[in-house]
């Protein structure tokens, strides 16, 4: 799709629908006036009755006669002033849809009423962009509605940041959908090869470079927990290295490492999972599709930070060569693991990448970032309505929770206490992969921990958050994308201290 922004008043604008935001108890009469006036009885008699005041949420749409300049009119409320930017980016989204569902193939967006016209443009983008996702590469009857293009209107004075922040919108937006894409796809398809070849493809595109590790480098640098995990599978494990080296970059250039569980499919291992929703299981590499669209975007927006994206791919699988409970492995750092449940497998993939990542990079990185759909006990903890973020640096989780504010990418950071490093202790190890049910999300944070070497670094668990099945606002079935807004914007943020 593609999405541009015009000066154009929304009098003169050639398209078949168009939405218009309109702020709580705020009459839009006039923008409904240039829209057409065939839209304006329908539109006193709801506000008449109040059957749409501009509340957050509410959509309203018109409707004109066939051959009308304008034939729908969305209605988009957003609420009081200053509530945050996930009304309008999630107004944009269902306005999208509303007019897309009325058969426009051509959509005009009046510029929200913002002080910043930037990041007014840029919500509406990713609103637009993301609400009208849809994955239907496998499907034979696909849909026929379609928006193709979509112009956003705003005002002479504010037209050079509206385009800038059209650009910039487009980047995330397109990184979230490659994320989604590669997540939606079956397991037989996104299987870890596949992923390396997604990435080395979009290191071609966009000036990464891109480095796969193989099973003989794995076992060279002695990523016994990597290599344990994969052994059950006919699919070899590969890890993924992608480099951002921003032009005119020195070793004084702030060097950030993004790393992402790549679990292609996991079925549990030895210690098999229930049947049910185990189909759900190729959404376990959403972590490192995240990395893939994080590293896309970072290069397409050129940011000043040199940044290095890592994912250790494998799938989990019951195998006779499979790893099993009272297994021993060994990590690349010399830790040692004893297996007590062959589902806790992300920890072990990811201790490998995180150690990878502090020990063998140069420069060495300021700081990790680790993303994966790692524990069912975040999801217990905090459903869908956040990630879970653990830290051992109180500077970079602030970081992280800034990003958070504004990205569409909530998180709530959650503690990391020595009662939970306690539960990982091994009787006949260094540590065991699994603390057992009580904080487990947390103790899995303290496996990981283990494996930065007091880099600082942060843990974001997105098992609740990478996935779902809801179709309001930006939301879709299947994979969300979550964590490559988030991480963009903390990152910007980072080039611009």
């Amino acid at each position: 799709m593609q999405i541009r922004a015009e000066a154009t008043p929304l009098s003169k604008v050639a398209a078949k629908a168009a939405l218009v935001f309109v702020s709580k108890g705020k009459d839009p009469s006039a923008q409904v006036r240039e829209a057409g006036t065939g839209f304006v009885g329908a539109f006193h008699t709801l506000w008449a009755r109040e059957t749409f005041t501009g509340a957050a949420g509410q959509v309203a749409v018109l409707h004109e006669r066939t051959g009308a300049r304008i034939e729908t009119l969305v209605l988009v409320g957003t609420g009081d002033r200053g509530a945050g930017l996930d009304v309008p980016r999630n107004g944009a989204a269902d306005g999208a849809k509303a007019a897309r569902d009325a058969g426009a193939d051509r959509l005009a967006v009046l510029l929200p009423d913002a002080p910043a016209a930037h990041t007014a443009a840029e919500t509406v983008v990713e609103g637009v962009r993301l609400g009208l996702y849809v994955f239907e590469g496998y499907k034979s009857d696909k849909s026929k509605k379609a928006v193709a293009e979509a112009v956003v209107l705003a005002p002479a004075s504010k037209l050079a940041a509206a385009r800038r922040g059209v650009e910039e919108g487009t980047i995330l937006a397109d990184s979230v959908v490659l994320v989604r894409d590669l997540g939606n796809e079956p397991g037989n398809v996104c299987t870890p090869t596949y992923l390396a070849e997604q990435a080395t493809a979009i290191g071609r595109a966009h000036g990464l470079d891109v480095r796969v590790l193989e099973r003989a480098d794995m076992q060279a640098l002695g990523m016994g927990a990597l290599l344990g995990v994969a052994q059950g599978s006919a699919q070899p494990p590969k890890l993924i290295v992608m480099t951002w080296e921003p032009k005119g970059a020195s070793r004084r250039t702030p060097t950030v490492a993004v790393v992402g569980k790549g679990l292609t499919f996991d079925s549990g291992g030895i210690s098999i999972k229930p049947a049910d929703k185990m189909e759900d299981m190729k959404f376990d590499m959403c972590g490192g599709g995240a990395v893939l669209g994080v590293m896309q975007a970072v290069a397409r927006l050129a940011l000043p930070v040199r940044v290095v994206g890592l994912v250790p791919a494998s799938e989990n699988l019951p195998d006779g060569l499979a790893y099993k409970p009272g297994d021993i492995l060994k990590a690349s750092n010399g830790t040692t693991i004893e297996i007590v449940n062959t589902d806790a497998e992300g920890r072990l993939i990811l201790s490998d990448a995180l150690a990878y990542a502090t020990s063998k990079l140069r420069p060495k990185p300021e700081a990790v970032i680790d993303m994966a759909t790692l524990t069912g006990a975040c999801v217990v903890a905090l459903g869908s309505a956040a990630a879970g973020l653990m830290s051992n640096d109180d500077r970079l989780a602030a970081r992280l929770e800034a990003a958070a504010e504004t990205s569409g990418d909530p998180v709530w950071r959650m503690p990391l206490k020595d009662r939970y490093r306690e539960q990982i202790k091994s009787v006949y190890a260094d540590l065991k992969n699994s603390g057992g049910r009580d904080a487990g999300a947390l103790t899995a944070a303290c496996f990981l921990e283990r494996f930065v070497g007091g880099t600082p670094w942060a843990h974001l668990d997105i098992a609740g958050t990478a996935w779902g099945d809801g179709t309001k606002g930006v939301s879709s079935r299947g994979a969300s994308g979550f964590g490559v807004r988030l991480v963009v914007r903390a990152l910007q943020a980072w080039g611009s201290k």
